[in-house]
C-alpha cells in the first residue's frame, strides 16, 4: 500500500497479503506481538498424565456398573438395601409387598410407626445407583480436564520459571499442611470415639480423607493451569476462557461429585444415618483448618510481604506495575518517533486495558520489526526485575489461591456432606414415605452433578466479547443447570403422584415450588452482591472516582456498601425459608437446601476460575508487554474476580440453609430421644434460657472474628520477623533463577505453614467449646438458640464483611484495568495518588473478605455438628448442669489462651535456652570467633561481586 494510506488500512492490507503468500514491500514487515523476538523462541510443552488417563478408565467402568445396577433395580432384581432407624413421627407403614418402596417387613409385623420406635424401610436403590452414575460422570470430567490441562504448552522460559517457583512453594505447603491436618483429625477422632460408635469415627476419617484429596487436587491443578493460561493469553480470548473454566472445574466438580459419592457409599455400607453425620463431621474439621489456616496464611503473608518489600525498597504492588511502567517509559515505547508526544497507537493500546473496551486485534496485535526489537529488550529487563524480587513476594500468589480454591471448595464440600446427611435423617425418620423422602434430595443433587459437568465443557465466548458479555454466557450455563434439575425433580414428583400415589397434587406443587426457590435463591443473592462489588456496576466506580477525597471517604463508602448489600440477601433467604417451613416443615427446609446446592459444582468451578484467572493475570503483566494479552488477561480477571466473590456468597447462603436444616434434625433427634413429639416443640414461647442462648451466639461470633483477625496480624508480624536479617529466606546468589528462589521460598512456606496451624488451633478450640459451654450452662433450649441465632448472625456478618472487602479490592482493580479516566479523558493509572489511596481499603478488606467473613461459615457449621453429636449430654433445662457450664467456661478460656499465646511463649523460651547454651559451648570451644570471621569474609566478597557487576551493561534508564 501507498505511504499515504492510513496506518489501519496498511496493516489490514499487509495481513491479507501475508495470508495470500504475497511479498510485503514495507521496510518494517509486521509480526505478531506474541512472538516479538527475532531470536529463537522456545515454547515449553506440557506432559501427558497417565494417572489422569487411568482414572478416566476407572470412572468409565464405575459409570457402566452403576448403569447396570440401575437397570436391575428397576426390574427389582438387584440386591435389596434395607435400613433401620428410629422414627421421629407416628405414621402408617407402607405395605411390605408393594414395589418400589415395600419388600420390607417391619419388626413384629407392625403396621404403623411410633415416635421413638425402630422401623425398617427400603433404601432408594435406583436413586443411589443414579447418584453413583452421576458422580462417576463428574469425576470422569475432572480426570479428563486434568489430562487436557497438563498436556497444554507451559509457555516461554520466564513464564515457566515463575510457575516452577510458585508450584514448589505450593508443594511445600501441601506437604506440611496434610500431615498436620491428619494429626489434628486423629486427635479429634480419638476423643469422639468415647462418645460415639466405631462407624461414626470411621466415617469421620473417610470424610476428612475425601476433603483433603479434593482440596489438594483443586489447589495443585490451579497452579498448574496458571502458567498454561498465561501462555494461552497470547493467542485468543475464547481459548483462554475455555481453559480457565476447565481448570476451575477440576476443583469445583470434584468437590460436588466426591461429596455425593462419599455419602452414598457410606450409607450403602453402614445403612445408618448418624454415620453420615460423622462423614460430614470429618469434612467439617478439615474444611475448618483449610479455610482458617489458609486465610491466615494468605492474608498474613500478604500484609507481611508488603512490609518486607517496603524495608527492602521493592515495589509492594502485586502486579509490579510501577516498575513495569517505568521500563516502558525508559524504553520510549510510548514515543517511538521521538517527537515528544505520546503516539496514537500507544494510546489505543493503553485503552485496551479496559476489559469492557472493544479492541481491533488486527490493528493492535501486529507491530514492526523495529518495535519488536524494542519490546524484546524491555521484556529482558522485566525478566531481570523478576529475578531481583525477594522470595517473600511469591507468598501472596500462593496464599491467595490456597484461600480461594482450597477454602471455597472445602467449604462447599462440607456443606454438601452435611446437607445430604440431614436429608437422609429427616427424609427417613420424619417423612411418611421414607423411600421417596430420601430419594428426592439425591435426585436433585445427582442431576445437578450431571448438569454442572455438561456445562463445563463449553462456554460461549468470542474475541470481541467484553467481560460483561462473557459473564452473561456463564449465567446462561447456570440457567441450563437450573432448568435440568427442576425438570428431573418435577418428573420424579409426578411419578410418585401419578403412578405410586404416595403424595398428593398439593404436595407435588409445594415440593416443586420449594425446589425452584432453592435453585434461584443463590443466584439472586450473588446477583445482588455482584451489583455492589463488581467493576462493571456503578457502586464500585463511585468508590474509585471519589477516592481523591481521601482514605476516610474510601473506608466509609466501602463499609456503607457492605451494609447495604448484606440486607437484601438476608430478606431473600428469610422469605424462602418461611415458605418452605410453612408448607412442608423441616423436610421443606431439606428440599430448599438440596436445591440451593444443586448448582454448587458450577458455582465452585467459577470461584476456582477466578483464582486461576487472577493468577494468570499477574503473570501476564509481569512477563510481557503484549497489550492484547493484557486485555485478554484483564477480561478474564474481571470476570474471575466477580465469580470468585460470588463463590463466597453462594457458600455463605448454602451454609445458612444447611445449618437451618441441621437444626431441625437436632431438634427432632433430641425430643424423640426424650419420647416427645418434636413438632409440638416448634413455636414455643421465649424463655430466659433461649434469650441467653441468642445473646451467646452474638458473643461467640464476635470472639471468633476477633480471634481470627488478631491471628492474621500475628502472622504478618511473624513473617516480618522471620525475614529480617535471615539469609535462609533471601534469594541465593550462587544459583540461577528459578533455582535461586526455590529453596528460600520453601523455607518461608515451611515456617508460615507451621505458624498458621498454630494460630488456627485457638479458633478451633473456641468453636468446639461454644456448644459445650452453652448446652450445659443454659440447657438444650439455650443451645438451640445458639445455633439458630448464630446462623443468622454469621450469615449477615459474612455478607457484610466479604462485600465490603470485595468493594475495596474491585475499586483498586477499576484503576488497574484502566477504567478510570480524568477530566481530559486520560487514563488514571497505577502510578496515581488515587490508586495508592485505595490501597488502604484493600489492606483492610483483604482479611475481611478472604478470612474472617468466609470463616464464619465454618464456625457455625462446626458448632451445629458438635451440638448434634453431643446433644445427648444436655438436659432441656440447666437445673443440674449449670455448674459444669461454668467449669467449661474456665477450661475453654484456659485452652484458647494457651494456644493463642502460651504455645508461642513456651517455644520461644525453649529456643532461647537452647541458643544460649549453644553460644556458650561455641565460645568455650573458640568456634564462635571463627564463624564471625567467615561471615565478615562473605560480606566483603558480596560487596566486591556487586562492584564488579556495576561494570556490566547498564539497564534501561
Amino acid at each position: 500500500p501507498g505511504a499515504g494510506a492510513p496506518r489501519h488500512d496498511r496493516i489490514k492490507n499487509a495481513i491479507q497479503m501475508s495470508l495470500k503468500g504475497g511479498a510485503i514491500h514495507d521496510p518494517h514487515p509486521l509480526q505478531q506481538i506474541a512472538f516479538i523476538s527475532d531470536e529463537e523462541i522456545v515454547i515449553n510443552r506440557g506432559r501427558f498424565s497417565w494417572v489422569s488417563a487411568c482414572f478416566m478408565c476407572l470412572f468409565v467402568i464405575t459409570g457402566f456398573a452403576s448403569l447396570i445396577l440401575m437397570v436391575l433395580s428397576l426390574r427389582n432384581t438387584s440386591t435389596p438395601l434395607v435400613a433401620e432407624e428410629t422414627s421421629y413421627i407416628d405414621a402408617q407403614n407402607p405395605p411390605w409387598d408393594v414395589p418400589p418402596w415395600g419388600y420390607v417387613k417391619q419388626p413384629g409385623d407392625a403396621e404403623s410407626r411410633k415416635i421413638g420406635n425402630r422401623f425398617r424401610f427400603a433404601m432408594p436403590t435406583f436413586t443411589l445407583y443414579y447418584s453413583m452414575l452421576s458422580a462417576s460422570f463428574g469425576l470422569f470430567t475432572v480426570s479428563y480436564f486434568c489430562s487436557e490441562l497438563l498436556v497444554q504448552d507451559i509457555g516461554v522460559h520466564r513464564v515457566k520459571n515463575m510457575g516452577v517457583v510458585i508450584n514448589k512453594g505450593v508443594d511445600t505447603y501441601v506437604l506440611r499442611s496434610v500431615p498436620i491436618a491428619a494429626a489434628m483429625m486423629a486427635a479429634i477422632a480419638g476423643g469422639v470415639y468415647f462418645v460415639a460408635d466405631g462407624n461414626f469415627v470411621i466415617a469421620m476419617c473417610l470424610g476428612a480423607l475425601v476433603c483433603i484429596v479434593c482440596t489438594n487436587l483443586g489447589i495443585n491443578m490451579n497452579f498448574e493451569g496458571g502458567t498454561r493460561l498465561t501462555h494461552a493469553m497470547n493467542y485468543d480470548l475464547p481459548g483462554s476462557v475455555q481453559l480457565a473454566i476447565r481448570t476451575g472445574a477440576i476443583g469445583g466438580l470434584s468437590a460436588h461429585a466426591m461429596a455425593q459419592l462419599g455419602v452414598v457409599l457410606v450409607w450403602i455400607v453402614v445403612r445408618e444415618s448418624n454415620a453420615l453425620v460423622g462423614f460430614g463431621m470429618g469434612t467439617s474439621i478439615v474444611a475448618f483448618y483449610t479455610r482458617v489456616a489458609g486465610g491466615i496464611f494468605a492474608k498474613g503473608c500478604d500484609i507481611g510481604s508488603d512490609f518486607v518489600s517496603t524495608m527492602l525498597g521493592e515495589d509492594v504492588d502485586d502486579y509490579n506495575m510501577d516498575n513495569m511502567d517505568a521500563l516502558r517509559q525508559a524504553g520510549q515505547l510510548h514515543d517511538k518517533d521521538g517527537d515528544g508526544d505520546i503516539d496514537e497507537d500507544y494510546k489505543d493500546r493503553q485503552l485496551g486495558r479496559d476489559p469492557n473496551a472493544f479492541i481491533d486485534e488486527h490493528r493492535l496485535n501486529f507491530i514492526t520489526h523495529e518495535e519488536a526489537d524494542l519490546r524484546a529488550k524491555i521484556e529482558r529487563e522485566m525478566e531481570k526485575t523478576l529475578v531481583a524480587m525477594h522470595p517473600v513476594n511469591y507468598l501472596d500468589a500462593i496464599g491467595e489461591n490456597i484461600a480461594d480454591i482450597g477454602g471455597t471448595s472445602s467449604d462447599l464440600l462440607e456443606t454438601m456432606c452435611t446437607t445430604l446427611a440431614t436429608a437422609v435423617i429427616l427424609g427417613s425418620k420424619a417423612h411418611e414415605v421414607p423411600y421417596f423422602g430420601t430419594s428426592l434430595p439425591f435426585n436433585i443433587i445427582s442431576t445437578g452433578t450431571i448438569g454442572n459437568s455438561l456445562v463445563s465443557y463449553y462456554v460461549w465466548a468470542h474475541d470481541k466479547h467484553t467481560s460483561s458479555r462473557i459473564r452473561r454466557s456463564l449465567q446462561l450455563n447456570l440457567l441450563v443447570v437450573i432448568i435440568l434439575v427442576q425438570g428431573v425433580a418435577m418428573f420424579s414428583c409426578y411419578l410418585q403422584w401419578k403412578v405410586y400415589h404416595t403424595i398428593t397434587w398439593d404436595t407435588l406443587v409445594k415440593y416443586n415450588t420449594i425446589i425452584g426457590l432453592g435453585l434461584v435463591a443463590p443466584e439472586a443473592c450473588a446477583a445482588i452482591c455482584e451489583f455492589f462489588t463488581s467493576v462493571n456496576f456503578p457502586p464500585v466506580s463511585w468508590i474509585a472516582k471519589d477516592a481523591d477525597l481521601g482514605m476516610i471517604q474510601v473506608i466509609l463508602r466501602g463499609l456503607g456498601q457492605g451494609f447495604a448489600s448484606a440486607g437484601l440477601p438476608s430478606v431473600i433467604n428469610i422469605i424462602a425459608q418461611i415458605l418452605a417451613f410453612q408448607w412442608e416443615g423441616f423436610y421443606g427446609l431439606v428440599l430448599l437446601t438440596c436445591a440451593s446446592q444443586a448448582c454448587t459444582g458450577w458455582q465452585a468451578s467459577l470461584a476456582a476460575f477466578g483464582a486461576v484467572s487472577n493468577n494468570a493475570n499477574r503473570l501476564v503483566h509481569l512477563t510481557t508487554v503484549n497489550e492484547v494479552a493484557h486485555h485478554r488477561a484483564n477480561v478474564c480477571a474481571t470476570i474471575g474476580t466477580t465469580t470468585s466473590h460470588n463463590g463466597k456468597v453462594v457458600a455463605g447462603q448454602n451454609c445458612f440453609f444447611a445449618t437451618t436444616a441441621l437444626l431441625g434434625a437436632l431438634l427432632a433427634d433430641k425430643y424423640t430421644s426424650l419420647g416427645l413429639n418434636f413438632k409440638q416443640s416448634v413455636g414455643q414461647e421465649v424463655s430466659e434460657f433461649t434469650r441467653a442462648g441468642l445473646l451467646a451466639s452474638i458473643i461467640f461470633a464476635m470472639l471468633f472474628l476477633a480471634n481470627t483477625l488478631t491471628s492474621c496480624i500475628s502472622m504478618a508480624k511473624l513473617v516480618v520477623e522471620h525475614c529480617k536479617d535471615n539469609p535462609d529466606v533471601a534469594s541465593r546468589t550462587d544459583k540461577q533463577f528459578p533455582a535461586s528462589h526455590i529453596r528460600p521460598l520453601a523455607n518461608l512456606v515451611k515456617f508460615a505453614a507451621v505458624e498458621c496451624f498454630r494460630l488456627t488451633v485457638s479458633p478451633l478450640v473456641q468453636s468446639f467449646g461454644a456448644p459445650l459451654v452453652i448446652g450445659q450452662l443454659f440447657g438444650f433450649k439455650g443451645l438451640l438458640m445458639l445455633v439458630s441465632g448464630g446462623n443468622s448472625v454469621c450469615f449477615s456478618l459474612n455478607m457484610f464483611l466479604i462485600n465490603s472487602g470485595q468493594a475495596w479490592d474491585a475499586a483498586r482493580k477499576y484503576i488497574l484495568f484502566g477504567m478510570l479516566k480524568d477530566e481530559k479523558g486520560e487514563i488514571v493509572g497505577a502510578d496515581s495518588e488515587v490508586y495508592e489511596t485505595l490501597g488502604i481499603g484493600e489492606q483492610i478488606g483483604g482479611p475481611l473478605e478472604d478470612l474472617t467473613g468466609p470463616a464464619l461459615n465454618n464456625f457455625i457449621k462446626f458448632v451445629a455438628l458438635v451440638s448434634f453429636v453431643s446433644s445427648g449430654v444436655y438436659d432441656l433445662l440447666p437445673g443440674k448442669s449449670w455448674p459444669w457450664g461454668l467449669l467449661q467456661i474456665a477450661i475453654n478460656f484456659i485452652l484458647v489462651s494457651f494456644f493463642k499465646w502460651g504455645v508461642a511463649w513456651a517455644v520461644n523460651m525453649i529456643e532461647g535456652l537452647l541458643r544460649r547454651r549453644r553460644e556458650r559451648i561455641e565460645y568455650e570451644e573458640g568456634t564462635l570467633m571463627l564463624k564471625e570471621m567467615e561471615a565478615k569474609d562473605r560480606e566483603i566478597e558480596e560487596r566486591l561481586r556487586l562492584q564488579d557487576g556495576g561494570d556490566e551493561e547498564a539497564p534501561l534508564s
